[in-house]
């Protein structure tokens, strides 16, 4: 669990007695050693001790060689892409030289066994982001992506199989298609202090690919994703939409959506709760002209803030009801259109209004690790604010498993 400022009080630690242990931090040794990335070494042991949720298992490059990148260009020597190619499943922990600002020509792709840590400088990157494609065990901490609504990709893309992923501390905004997808049969992803803005279709937990809405369940459905202290300011919608699979979604902060906040359906089971949601019915629209998307529309929300404060979440499952009822003749669904839903301890303020209910609380999983629980308050949206995104690294506590 992070450390607070003085005086703070958390509400509480969560664990569970027996899997403790995979959260642990690596040991500390008096000896620094950062030639290669060793538990010996402050740089991976700080990281490290702070992972929470489904995707603590990831160490990423943890044990491996140390890869600096000296060039801002988007390919070549000395450079991420370079970088990246080169590990060839070699464990690597990749750091920076400098403050860079990146403008890459196409999606970076992440291979298994890596850390992409920006910490200590200002890094950057512009049109395009990171595929992690039938990756496992990758972190990627403290960058800016910033797609300017240029190409229809997607910043973070957790796609085909993927699995023990973190993505922490990043800033994410202005992509034509989604700031961060995890999908395709990927699992055990925890998504952390991240700052999602300037957006349309935020993030995705899963995709219907067919007109069959059921037809990769047995696929998707093993998708276990934890979110938590996450800032999405200033977006449409889909913060996040889930479908199918376990999600954990506590202790994050939902401010001026423009159409709705959350989306749940298609028998995800969810547990929300500690979260914060702020807007207001009249406020200036931030938004650009018009999203791009890739339906070829021109797509505008701001015609919807008045009625937004009011869609905090959709309806349980209504995002998928019209098409449920559509294809349900022809599929025979044996499944729900809803999602089985825990929820409890969410805090509205302004405009904001509850939508989301429990519904069969009792088929939701409970999770297997400990977590730093925080009640949703005044102290946590300002806690939120202050770091989540792409900022300087706060100091750390580990959780206290007594």
């Amino acid at each position: 669990m992070r450390g607070f400022p003085s005086g703070r009080i958390v509400a509480r630690s969560i664990c569970t007695a027996g899997l403790l242990s995979t959260l642990m931090s690596l040991p500390a040794h008096a000896a620094e050693d950062c030639r290669t990335a060793n538990a010996s070494c402050p740089t991976v042991s700080s990281l490290l001790s702070q992972r929470e949720g489904y995707g603590r298992a990831a160490t990423g490059g943890a044990g491996g060689q140390v890869v600096v990148v000296t060039s801002a260009e988007d390919a070549g020597p000395g450079t991420l892409r370079d970088a990246l190619r080169e590990v060839k499943r070699r464990p690597t922990w990749i750091r920076f030289a400098s403050d860079m600002t990146i403008a890459l020509e196409s999606q970076i792709r992440v291979p298994s066994n890596v850390t992409i840590d920006g910490r200590d400088h200002a890094v950057k990157l512009l049109d395009y982001g990171l595929g992690i494609y039938g990756a496992e065990n990758v972190i990627v901490t403290h960058l800016t992506i910033d797609g300017r609504l240029r190409t229809f990709s997607q910043a973070i893309n957790v796609a085909n199989g993927s699995r023990n992923v973190w993505i922490d501390h990043l800033d994410l905004s202005r992509f034509a298609d989604r700031l961060l997808n995890v999908k395709n049969g990927s699992t055990d992803v925890t998504v952390s202090w991240v700052k999602f803005h300037d957006d349309d279709k935020v993030m995705l937990l899963n995709n219907i690919t067919s007109d069959n809405l059921f037809k990769n369940y047995d696929r998707d459905v093993i998708a276990r994703v934890t979110l938590h202290h996450n800032w999405f300011i200033d977006t449409a919608q889909r913060n996040p939409r889930a479908q199918f699979g376990t999600f954990h979604l506590y202790n994050n902060l939902l401010e001026n959506w423009d159409f709705y906040g959350m989306s749940f359906s298609l028998e995800a089971k969810a547990t929300v709760e500690g979260n914060v949601f702020i807007n207001k019915s009249q406020r200036a629209c931030t938004e650009p002209p018009f999203f791009p998307t890739v339906e070829g529309v021109n797509a505008s929300y701001c015609s919807y803030i008045a009625g937004a404060p009011a869609r905090s979440t959709l309806v349980n499952g209504e995002s998928d009801r019209k098409s449920y009822e559509r294809t349900r003749a022809k599929y025979q669904y044996s499944q729900d259109y809803r999602a089985f839903l825990a929820v409890r301890d969410n805090l509205y303020l302004g405009d904001a209004r509850a939508v989301l209910e429990s519904y069969h609380p009792e088929v939701v999983p409970a999770h297997p690790y400990c977590y730093g629980y925080e009640r949703p308050d005044l102290q946590l949206v300002g806690r939120i604010r202050a770091h989540a995104g792409n900022v300087p690294p706060d100091k750390v506590t580990p959780c206290n498993f007594d």
